[in-house]
């Protein structure tokens, strides 16, 4: 695989490498925003299951048999004990997420190492062939 000609120049080479640094960096700044996404919905998963389970506690439910209102209540319960759950579950998808994001970054890092390996040994191979040309011109 090679390089267009356009970007086997010393300016180029530097511009991929700010170009990698910055990707690295954002992809870590996508990495904490996730992370810290998770858990505040982690957290609200939690507080709404602490509702859901309060509103739940109904002191004499054998009187309240057959009522409307307390059909409704428990509808609304149920509703937030569920939104919970989605909550939860939208977390742990976004942890998932995270993890991806994570072994996408250490791969990005080790192309990056590789890509600047791999231009080290070109540019020091240049530099012999030119020193070795230079002496030859000379002698």
């Amino acid at each position: 695989m090679g390089f267009s000609s356009a970007l086997q120049s010393r300016a180029a080479h530097e511009a991929l490498i700010v170009r990698q640094d910055a990707e690295l960096r954002l992809m870590e700044t996508m990495k904490r925003s996730i992370q810290m996404k998770a858990k505040c919905d982690k957290e609200y998963a939690i507080s709404l299951t602490a509702v859901a389970q309060q509103g739940l506690k109904i002191d004499r439910a054998d009187e309240m048999q057959g009522s409307l209102i307390s059909k409704s209540w428990r509808s609304y319960m149920d509703e937030l004990d569920h939104q919970a759950k989605q909550f939860k579950f939208n977390a742990e998808q976004l942890e998932v997420v995270c993890d991806k994001l994570t072994h996408l970054s250490q791969d990005k890092r080790k192309a990056r190492k590789a890509y600047q390996e791999e231009h080290a040994k070109i540019a020091a191979r240049l530099n012999h062939v030119s020193v070795s040309a230079n002496t030859l011109n000379i002698h």
